[in-house]
C-alpha cells in the first residue's frame, strides 16, 4: 500500500488523519451505537502501521517518514487530546478509546520515536497518567492495551524511566491482584522485565510495594485457597528475580535487601504455621531462593546458609507436608546448582531427589549386578544433617500411596537442573531411572500394584531417561543397563499396548529413540544370524501395534519403521531384512488407506524412505498388491487431508530422484500429477512440496547436460557421439536450449511461471527463485539473448496419447459471458445432475483426474523472464499475505457505516 513507499506517505497520512477525524466526531455523538465490528476495524488500521515496522529495525535508526509525521501530525494531537480527555472519557465508547493507547503504543515502541512523541506532546503522557485514576481502567479491553502499552516502554530506557517516574509502575503492581488473569499475567510480566533494569533503591522500593501483602497474610494467616491465589503472583515476581540473578550470576544485593526486609522471617512464620499446601510451597521455594541467593552474595558464609537450607526442608517433613518437601528440595536442587562454591551440597540435594525413585525397586537387583554398588553410593552422599532427612522421606515414601506421583515430582526436579549437574552424576541419575524402569515393565512388581499415576510415572520416566541420554550422549560401553533399554521400553509397549495409549506411545517413542542413538551394535548383528535377537521381539510389536484400534499407537509405530527404514540404508543394513520379514512394510502400504491423515503421511513417509534401498523397493515393488507409484497418485490426487499429500509429493519426488521411471510413458503421467499438484491444490505446503519435485526434474536435465555443481565444465563425454567433447559457449548454448526444451515439455516451465501469481507466498517466492536461478544460468553463458535461439525445437516429451485438443495453451483465452448467462446456466443445472457423482456406484471423486501438461516453448520463456523484475519481484513476496485491509478508502467507508443512529441502516460484514 501506499504507506509502505515513502514516497507516497502524504497519501497514507491524509487517509489515516481522515480515520482520526471520523473517530473524533463520534466522541461528539454519545447517542451513536458502534457495531460489533468497529474494535475489528480499528485493528485493521493499525495493521497499516505494523507493516511499516520490521522485527530487526534497531532503536536508533530514525523514525520512518509515516510515523514521524502521524507524530508532528495536528490532526493526531487533537484526536489524543479529544480522545483522552478526562471529562469526556465516560461518554466515548471504549473500543476508540482503546485505539488511541494502541496508535499511542505504535508511535511510540522504541526509543527514537518515544523521545519524538514525548518532545511533541508531552501532555499525552500526562493524560494516560490521569487515566489511571478513572474508571476507565476497569474495562477489560482497554486494561489490556493499557498493559500492552507499558510492557512496550519497559523496553528502551526513556521509556522505563517515565514508568518510574510517573508512578505507573506502582498502578502495574497492583495490578497483580486484578480479577482478570490476562491483567495479572501482563503485570507480572512487566515487573520481571524492569527489575533487572533499575538501581538498587527503585529495586528496594518495589520489593517494599511487593511484599506488603505478603507480610499482611503472614500478620493474619488465613488458611484457605483464595488466600494463596491472590498471593501467587507476588511470590512468583520474587522468586522469579531471584532464581533469574542466580542464573545469570548477577551481582546485586537483592537477597540482602530482602532479609533487611525481614522478608525471612515473615516467610519462616508462614512455612511453620500454615495448613494450605498451596502457600506453603510458595513460601519455602521463595525462602530456599533467597537462602541459595545470599550464598551466591556471601560466599564466605556459605556453609551457614546450606544448613539454614536443610532446616526447612527438616520442618516441613516434621510436620508431614510430604508432598511440599519434595517440592521444595526440588527447587532447592535447581537454586543450589547455580552456584559452583556448593558442589557437595548439590550432590546431597540430588541424593534426596533419588529417594523416590529407588524407593521399592529391590526386585530388580537380582538384573541389574550394579544394583547395591549404586544404593550405596547415594547413602554415601549423606552427612549427618541430611542422613535423618534421608531416613525420614524413606520411611513416609514407602507406606504412601501416592508414592508414583511424588516421583514424578523427583523427575521434574532433576531434569529441571539437568543441564548442572555434570556427566558423572548423569550417568548415575541414569541407572536409577533404569532400575525403576526395570520395575515398570514387570506387572507383579511392587510399583505397578501401586494404581495411582503409575501411567504418568511411566511417561516422565521415559521421557527423562531419553533426556539424559540424549544431554550427556551416555552410550551403551558407559553405563551396562542401556544395552537393556530397547527390551524395556519393548516389554513395556508389549504390556500397555492394550491399556494405556499413552504409555504405549511413550513406549514407542522411546524405542524409536534407541533405535536412533542408543543401540547395542551386537543387537543389530545378531539379526544376521540368530533368530533370538530382541530385535525381532520388538518388530513382531511393532506390527501388532501398526494394526491397533486407537490410530495414535498405529502413528506412533508406523514412526518406528520409518526410523528404521531411514537407518536401514546409512548404518544398520540388517534392518532392511528385518523390516521385510517381519512384514512391516506391507503395513505401511495397508496403511495408505488409514482413516487417520496422520497415519497414512506416516506410512507414506516409510515408502519414501524405503525408495533408495535396491532390496526394499524391489520388495514393495513384488509383494504389493496395487502399484506404490500408482498408490501416491492416488493419495496426492484424491486424499481429502494435505498432509497425507504432502507426503505423497515428497515420495513421489524421492522415486523420480531413485530412478524409478525409466519410460516416457510413466513420466508422462507423473509430470500430469505433479503439475497438478503444483497449480491446483488448496495447501500451500503441498505446492511447495511439488514445487520441490521440479527443482530436481531443472537440476536432473541440466546434470544430463553435463552441467556439473551448477557449471559446465570445459571437457565432458558426449553420450551422442560417443567421445569427449569441448564444452565451447556455442555448445554449451545448445544444450541449454536442449534442456529448456525438455523442461518446457513437461510442464515445469509452465508450472513456474503461473505460480510467480500464486495467492501465496511462499509459493510464490519459490518459484521466483527457481526462475531466478534458471536465468542466472542461461546469464552465465550468454543465453538470454534471443538471437542466439532457434525459433522452434524439435525436441518434446512424447505426447501420442493426447489430441492437440487437450493441450492447454501456455497463455489459454477466456470467453467472457454475460454475467447473467452464468448464473442462469448455474440454476439451470437439475438437483439430479448435481449428485449424479454421488449416485454412481463408483467411489465419488474429490478432484477430477490430471489434466495433461501444459508445454512452454523455450524462446518463449527466455523472452518472458527478459521480461520480468525478479528481484523486484522477490522482495514483493516478503509481504505478509494475510487478511490485512489494502484498500484503506474502502476501510474507511466501513468506519463510517459502524456508527449509526438508524438501526435500518446495514452493517460493514464483510470482514
Amino acid at each position: 500500500m501506499g504507506a509502505q513507499d515513502v514516497t507516497n506517505f502524504n497519501t497514507f497520512l491524509q487517509k489515516f488523519e481522515k480515520a482520526l477525524s471520523l473517530l473524533k466526531s463520534y466522541c461528539d455523538k454519545p447517542k451513536s451505537s458502534f457495531s460489533e465490528n468497529i474494535s475489528f476495524l480499528l485493528d485493521k488500521s493499525l495493521d497499516h502501521l505494523k507493516k511499516l515496522d520490521s522485527d530487526d529495525v534497531c532503536d536508533l535508526q530514525p523514525v520512518d517518514p509515516t510515523h514521524a509525521a502521524l507524530i508532528k501530525s495536528q490532526n493526531v494531537k487533537v484526536f489524543f487530546n479529544e480522545v483522552l480527555k478526562i471529562s469526556k472519557i465516560h461518554s466515548i465508547h471504549p473500543s476508540i478509546t482503546t485505539f488511541a493507547v494502541n496508535l499511542l503504543l505504535q508511535l511510540t515502541n522504541n526509543e527514537v520515536k518515544f523521545n519524538l512523541m514525548y518532545s511533541e506532546s508531552q501532555n499525552i503522557f500526562a493524560k494516560i497518567q490521569q487515566l489511571m485514576e478513572t474508571t476507565i481502567v476497569e474495562n477489560n479491553e482497554f486494561k489490556q492495551s493499557i498493559m500492552d502499552f507499558f510492557l512496550s516502554l519497559a523496553k528502551f530506557p526513556a521509556g522505563l524511566k517515565w514508568l518510574l517516574t510517573s508512578g505507573s509502575l506502582l498502578f502495574i503492581i497492583d495490578s497483580l491482584s486484578d480479577r482478570t488473569i490476562f491483567t495479572r499475567k501482563k503485570a507480572e510480566e512487566i515487573i520481571n522485565h524492569v527489575l533487572p533494569l533499575v538501581d538498587d533503591i527503585q529495586r528496594e522500593t518495589i520489593f517494599t510495594k511487593l511484599i506488603e501483602p505478603i507480610f499482611t497474610a503472614g500478620n493474619r494467616l488465613e488458611n484457605h485457597q483464595i488466600e494463596s491465589d491472590k498471593l501467587k503472583p507476588y511470590f512468583e515476581v520474587l522468586a522469579n528475580y531471584i532464581t533469574q540473578t542466580l542464573v545469570t550470576k548477577k551481582g546485586d544485593k537483592s537477597a540482602g535487601t530482602l532479609l533487611a526486609l525481614n522478608t525471612e522471617k515473615v516467610l519462616f512464620n508462614i512455612v511453620s504455621t500454615a495448613e494450605n499446601e498451596k502457600l506453603l510451597t510458595q513460601s519455602a521455594s521463595l525462602l530456599a531462593a533467597i537462602y541459595a541467593k545470599c550464598a551466591l552474595e556471601n560466599e564466605k558464609g556459605c556453609c551457614n546458609w546450606e544448613i539454614k537450607a536443610v532446616s526447612l526442608i527438616q520442618l516441613l517433613l516434621r510436620r508431614g507436608f510430604l508432598r511440599v518437601s519434595l517440592t521444595v528440595i526440588s527447587h532447592s536442587l535447581f537454586v543450589w546448582s547455580q552456584l559452583e562454591t556448593s558442589s557437595m551440597f548439590v550432590k546431597q540435594l540430588v541424593r534426596l531427589v533419588i529417594i523416590p525413585i529407588l524407593v521399592d525397586t529391590e526386585e530388580v537387583a537380582n538384573h541389574f549386578p550394579c544394583y547395591t554398588t549404586m544404593c550405596q553410593f547415594w547413602e554415601d552422599l549423606d552427612d549427618d544433617s541430611t542422613k535423618s532427612i534421608s531416613s525420614m522421606l524413606t520411611t513416609m515414601l514407602r507406606s504412601n500411596s501416592e508414592l508414583n506421583e511424588l516421583t514424578s515430582v523427583s523427575l521434574v526436579a532433576l531434569n529441571k537442573s539437568i543441564t548442572k549437574l555434570g556427566k558423572d552424576l548423569a550417568l548415575k541419575i541414569t541407572r536409577s531411572g533404569l532400575f525403576l524402569l526395570g520395575c515398570l515393565k514387570v506387572p507383579e512388581a511392587k510399583r505397578m500394584t501401586l494404581m495411582s499415576f503409575t501411567p504418568q510415572l511411566a511417561i516422565n520416566l521415559i521421557q527423562s531417561l531419553c533426556l539424559y541420554i540424549d544431554l550427556y550422549n551416555i552410550r551403551w560401553w558407559e553405563t551396562y543397563e542401556t544395552i537393556c533399554l530397547p527390551v524395556m521400553f519393548t516389554k513395556l509397549v508389549a504390556y500397555n499396548a492394550s491399556r494405556n495409549i499413552q504409555v504405549t506411545c511413550a513406549g514407542l517413542k522411546g524405542i524409536k529413540f534407541c533405535i536412533q542413538q542408543s543401540i547395542h551394535p551386537d543387537q543389530v548383528l545378531l539379526l544376521n544370524n540368530s533368530p533370538e535377537s530382541s530385535l525381532n521381539e520388538m518388530a513382531s510389536i511393532l506390527y501388532e501395534c501398526t494394526v491397533s484400534v486407537h490410530w495414535e499407537v498405529r502413528d506412533s509405530a508406523m514412526e518406528v519403521v520409518l526410523e528404521m527404514a531411514q537407518l536401514s540404508a546409512v548404518r544398520y543394513p540388517p534392518f532392511q531384512h528385518l523390516l521385510i520379514n517381519s512384514h512391516l512394510l506391507e503395513a505401511a502400504l495397508s496403511a495408505f488407506n488409514d482413516t487417520e491423515s496422520y497415519v497414512r503421511a506416516t506410512a507414506i513417509g516409510v515408502v519414501a524412505a524405503a525408495t533408495p534401498v535396491p532390496l526394499l523397493w524391489e520388495h514393495l515393488s513384488t509383494h504389493s498388491n496395487a502399484s506404490v507409484i500408482n498408490s501416491c497418485y492416488a493419495v496426492l490426487q484424491q486424499d481429502s487431508e494435505a498432509l497425507a499429500r504432502r507426503a505423497a509429493a515428497k515420495a513421489l519426488t524421492l522415486i523420480t530422484q531413485s530412478g524409478h521411471f525409466p519410460s516416457d510413458l510413466d513420466r508422462n503421467v507423473l509430470y500430469r500429477y505433479m503439475s497438478s499438484a503444483a497449480l491446483s491444490d488448496l495447501d500451500w505446503e503441498v505446492k511447495l512440496q511439488a514445487l520441490d519435485f521440479w527443482q530436481c526434474i531443472i537440476d536432473e536435465s541440466l546434470t544430463q547436460q553435463g552441467m556439473l555443481d551448477g557449471a559446465f565444465p570445459e571437457l565432458t563425454f558426449s553420450r551422442g557421439k560417443q567421445k569427449i567433447v569441448r564444452l565451447d559457449t556455442k555448445e554449451i548454448r545448445s544444450r541449454l536450449q536442449t534442456a529448456l526444451s525438455e523442461l518446457g515439455s513437461c510442464g515445469c516451465l509452465y508450472v513456474l511461471l503461473q505460480l510467480v501469481d500464486d495467492c501465496d507466498a511462499p509459493v510464490r517466492e519459490k518459484s521466483i527463485r527457481l526462475l531466478h536461478h534458471l536465468r542466472d544460468v542461461l546469464a552465465n553463458y550468454q543465453a538470454l539473448d534471443l538471437h542466439v535461439w532457434q525459433s522452434s525445437h524439435s525436441h518434446q516429451v512424447k505426447t501420442t496419447d493426447f489430441t492437440s485438443q487437450e493441450c492447454i495453451a501456455s497463455e489459454p483465452e477466456s470467453i467472457p459471458k454475460n454475467s447473467d448467462l452464468v448464473i442462469e446456466e448455474i440454476l439451470s443445472v437439475t438437483d439430479a445432475c448435481l449428485v449424479a457423482g454421488i449416485l454412481t456406484d463408483k467411489d465419488p471423486k474429490l478432484r477430477p483426474d490430471p489434466a495433461p501438461v501444459s508445454p512452454v516453448d523455450a524462446k518463449d520463456f527466455v523472452n518472458k523472464i527478459n521480461l520480468m523484475d525478479i528481484e523486484m519481484m522477490l522482495t514483493s513476496t516478503n509481504m505478509s499475505s494475510d487478511l490485512h485491509v489494502i484498500d484503506f478508502d474502502s476501510l474507511l467507508d466501513d468506519l463510517e457505516d459502524c456508527v449509526h443512529t438508524d438501526t435500518s441502516r446495514p452493517r460493514p460484514d464483510c470482514y
